[in-house]
């Protein structure tokens, strides 16, 4: 049992870190390639832009997979897990891919537990992979209520569903996001 959840757990990881960095990768070329030849030095600024996207997906990758090969070596430099601190970083990212994406914070932002913590960063990554891929719109909202020890995450957008694929896939970010929230004691609502 703690093997099967250990490898659940490092599937959603690894999900969150691939599916997140190659969507908006994939975004940063598409917005590129539309621009080149109107607007050059805003193609250029993104390309630099993916050319950060794809390393920070390498480096994660690595950290990932590092940890699945580690036997009991103390002395392994590790990167420490991605967490709240990292969502500039992260909203830059959009940024380059074409969404604007606004933060707000209500009430008072309590320390987290760096579980919670890891899973706050990868709900709204992936809510925000979401919105890249499955939403025709240019902006998105992500909205912190904390309230004593709960803490609410919103992240929304305003824009139509995109149009469907000719065949559509079953992805497994909503599945990821909900199991990453019971983990932790939460509750994931999608819709």
């Amino acid at each position: 049992l703690r093997v099967t959840e250990e490898r659940m757990r490092i599937a959603r990881e690894l999900h969150d870190v691939v599916a997140h960095h190659l969507a908006l990768a994939n975004a940063q070329a598409g917005t590129a390639e539309h621009l080149a030849l109107a607007n050059p030095r805003q193609t250029q600024q993104i390309l630099h832009d993916l050319s950060g996207t794809t390393s920070s997906a390498l480096r994660e990758l690595k950290a990932t997979l590092g940890l699945l090969r580690q036997t009991d070596d103390e002395g392994a430099p590790l990167e420490p897990a991605p967490g709240l601190a990292r969502l500039p970083e992260l909203v830059s990212s959009c940024a380059s891919a074409g969404i604007t994406v606004t933060v707000t914070t209500e009430g008072e932002p309590q320390p987290l537990s760096p579980g919670v913590d890891l899973t706050a960063f990868r709900i709204v990554q992936e809510a925000l992979t979401n919105v890249t891929k499955h939403a025709a719109t240019q902006t998105a909202h992500v909205r912190f209520v904390y309230a004593g020890p709960r803490l609410l995450i919103t992240v929304t957008d305003e824009g139509p569903p995109a149009p469907a694929a000719p065949e559509p896939a079953k992805g497994f970010g909503v599945m990821g996001m909900r199991e990453r929230a019971h983990s932790i004691g939460g509750e994931l609502r999608a819709g």
